[in-house]
């Protein structure tokens, strides 16, 4: 059986199945469309019976960048991310991959994709690039999550073992400079998994030609002790697991390890009593 760091190591990317449970998926998708029925009313608009006919009106109003950036705080804030990465599997196998002092980028985005998007929209219809020239480090990994995704949506497109040909040229979002012959693979996942890549991985966005919209969570992930090699310091990080170091540190509560910290007076007193009987 091939572990999922070798996996990773060899291709520059994995896919992790059934690590999800469906509730919390179905819970997400409840949550998102929820934001949307609250911003249509704001703005005084009908409200639809589907997620992406809601999601379509909400757009006469306000662009996509900026829905996506309300609905990644809403999820935020009903902890539904942190559920997320609770999930047993997807936290063993993120432990085994980075280590237990774990924390995810809160300042990501839904990625919405829609059927109305343009190509030459690259915001939304990304070419192959790198997470690497976002900033994101050599010491974190990139999550593509799928939460609304059905036959004819379409995922992402990866360019197998790009990870170990370093920096790639860029101008203007795009590569500049490829080598002659390479290998692709378009990602055959399902909502409940998680594709996992290097910052180094180029992959691409797969235009969405159904007629509802493609929801996943690109999400970072980080161990916070490991050298910053991007500009995580930049950006907002949020800690979901850390180790028996962390937590005893944290305990602790200073680097001066201040005799009885943790002892109230009383208690000190009652051991000192007990030594001296």
């Amino acid at each position: 059986m091939i572990r999922p760091s070798e996996n990773l190591y060899k291709n520059g990317f994995l896919i992790l199945n059934n690590c999800i449970d469906q509730k919390i998926i179905n819970n997400i998708t409840k949550k998102i469309n929820e934001t949307l029925i609250k911003e249509i009313t704001h703005f005084k608009l009908k409200k639809k019976k589907s997620l992406t006919d809601n999601f379509n009106q909400l757009t006469k109003k306000i662009s996509q960048f900026e829905i996506q950036k309300k609905l990644s705080k809403d999820l935020i804030d009903a902890n539904l991310i942190d559920k997320i990465f609770n999930q047993k599997k997807l936290l063993n196998n993120l432990i085994s991959l980075l280590g237990p002092d774990l924390s995810y980028m809160a300042d990501f985005e839904v990625a919405i994709s829609s059927k109305i998007n343009k190509v030459n929209e690259y915001y939304f219809v990304k070419k192959f690039h790198q997470e690497f020239w976002s900033g994101m480090g050599l010491e974190s990994l990139q999550l593509w999550i799928p939460i609304n995704l059905k036959k004819g949506m379409g995922t992402i497109e990866i360019i197998k073992n790009s990870h170990e040909w370093g920096h790639i040229p860029h101008q203007n979002r795009e590569p500049i400079k490829l080598p002659k012959r390479y290998k692709t693979y378009k990602v055959n996942i399902k909502p409940g998994s998680v594709a996992m890549m290097s910052a180094l991985t180029l992959h691409k966005t797969i235009k969405n030609s159904h007629n509802e919209i493609r929801i996943a969570l690109p999400i970072t992930v980080r161990n916070f002790h490991y050298p910053n090699y991007g500009n995580s310091d930049l950006f907002n990080f949020k800690k979901f697991n850390q180790s028996f170091f962390t937590k005893f540190r944290k305990k602790l509560g200073n680097s001066q390890l201040t005799a009885f910290r943790t002892k109230s007076i009383n208690e000190i007193k009652n051991l000192n009593r007990d030594h001296s009987s």
